[in-house]
């Protein structure tokens, strides 16, 4: 008499359990030795940790933005290597997948959103290079629904704001009034060196936007006069406290100082984008055209063939949008700017 282990719980629940006993016991009336044969299984078998950190190597180090990638690997590392690491890549059950999202999802629910989409794209890698035949993260509901937020920063506020920003250093003043001046995101502008300077205008590589696309930003002239007087003129940062060396960091204690100065509240520095938006459109600015102020990739038919930049509208728009939100008085002379799009 042999005695063979099938598993562990809860790896191996008693439907399993069942089903593998009877299979070996399939084996043994043929004369075969079910052990045998799993040590021979097991030479060509993979554990997740070896499959993920093939994943990393040809998909998060290739196919991904720097950021996201960091998120990618801080997620493996936390939450997903230390409960499925030394699993065998075709025995995870949905079960243990499920029990993985409730744990993250009881300190922080769109981490836990966030992590089911990385283990479903990463189980459909797997699929696809023939690891296993079935996706175990399929059909799993997110955790919590997320709403998107809807705060609206006013004229009003963005322009408490800007004035807030004098009593900052140079580094963070010339952040809060280049996102506010030109309505791009925070890692964009944070991380601005000085190559991507151009004259009147900022040129951005597709790796360090979002779109995955080079854009050009054009700056009004209150824009480019903020760069001359708060721009590192040394090193290769461009808005930075350490004189080039470093960009700008402590956004958190930053958002904080910047709250006790403007009086303003309950925002976050990508607010800042929704709120010119939201004032172009209201000052007659088509669609169109706060999509590209805000550097939005253009997903229409037309837009797979024609590439613009768009540039001299965009800097018409930004310079009277700078006008309005520096000049006190700008809003009284009727400061209201319209650009539609051409009839097709």
């Amino acid at each position: 008499m042999k005695k063979m282990s099938l598993g562990h719980w809860p790896t191996i629940n008693c439907i399993k359990a069942r089903k593998l006993a009877n299979e070996a016991r399939y084996l043994l009336a043929q004369g075969i030795d079910p052990q045998i044969e799993r040590q021979k299984a097991l030479i060509t078998k993979h554990r997740v940790t070896e499959i993920w950190d093939l994943y990393d190597k040809m998909h998060i180090a290739n196919g991904v933005k720097e950021k996201t990638a960091k998120d990618y690997r801080r997620s493996g590392e936390k939450d997903i290597l230390p409960v499925l690491g030394k699993l065998f890549i075709d025995e995870i059950e949905k079960s243990v997948i499920v029990k993985l999202i409730d744990t993250i999802a009881s300190r922080a629910p769109v981490m836990a959103n966030r992590t089911l989409g990385l283990l479903r794209h990463f189980f459909d890698w797997c699929v696809g290079r023939g690891y296993i035949d079935l996706n175990p993260a399929a059909g799993i509901p997110k955790p919590v629904k997320e709403v998107s937020r809807q705060r609206i920063l006013t004229l009003t506020e963005m322009q408490r704001l800007y004035e807030a920003s004098s009593e900052l250093s140079a580094g963070n003043r010339l952040f809060l009034r280049l996102l506010l001046l030109t309505g791009q995101r925070e890692g964009v502008i944070a991380n601005l060196t000085r190559d991507e300077l151009k004259e009147g205008f900022l040129e951005i590589s597709g790796e360090r936007n979002k779109s995955g696309q080079r854009i050009r930003v054009p700056l009004s002239a209150i824009a480019q006069r903020q760069i001359e007087l708060f721009g590192s003129a040394e090193g290769q940062f461009l808005v930075s406290n350490t004189v080039g060396a470093k960009p700008i960091s402590g956004f958190s204690k930053l958002k904080k100082k910047i709250d006790l100065i403007s009086g303003v509240t309950d925002w976050r520095f990508h607010d800042i984008r929704r709120g010119l938006a939201t004032h172009l459109e209201d000052c007659g600015v088509d669609r169109f055209y706060v999509e590209r102020v805000l550097t939005h990739k253009d997903r229409s038919v037309t837009g797979i063939y024609a590439k613009p930049d768009h540039v001299a509208i965009k800097r018409k728009i930004l310079e009277s949008w700078a006008q309005k939100l520096v000049e006190p008085d700008a809003q009284t002379r009727g400061n209201v700017f319209r650009y539609e799009r051409a009839a097709s």
